[in-house]
């Protein structure tokens, strides 16, 4: 009787943009993520980021909310009235932890909600993990 070998098939490695305007943070993030097998790119500020979204068509987005040029909610925004990209993942970083900005992002259409000075890599895992199934 002859065995069948199941070739399983490599999978995609997820694409990620880090939208993070401070260095130290989008550094630690990308580290986070490079870590945990993810492929990342970065934006500096809103618009880089919003043309990154157009042009590299990531998996997901981690976007922070206090952004150069365009801030992250204008950001979302656009993203979710643009049909190529309205079903793409956003999670929103903020240092912002007001009950008002968290509604807002999530109203705008955030998956997540996540306060900066509460993360760790392991509920950033979680979250994405959650967002990319």
């Amino acid at each position: 009787m002859k065995k069948t070998v199941k070739k399983s098939t490599p999978k995609k490695v997820k694409r990620i943009l880090v939208v993070e305007d401070e260095k130290a943070l989008s550094e630690m993030y990308v580290s986070w993520l490079e870590m945990a097998g993810y492929e990342v790119l970065t934006a500096d500020d809103g618009l880089v980021g919003l043309n990154r979204i157009m042009h590299n068509q990531p998996d997901l987005v981690l976007l922070d909310v206090m952004l150069p040029i365009k801030d992250g909610f204008e950001v979302l925004d656009e993203v979710r009235r643009n049909p190529k990209t309205r079903k793409l993942p956003v999670i929103v970083l903020s240092s912002l932890d007001h009950d008002f900005e968290q509604r807002r992002g999530l109203k705008l259409g955030a998956e997540k909600y996540l306060v900066k000075t509460t993360i760790s890599p392991d509920i950033l895992y979680e979250a994405i993990k959650d967002c990319l199934l």
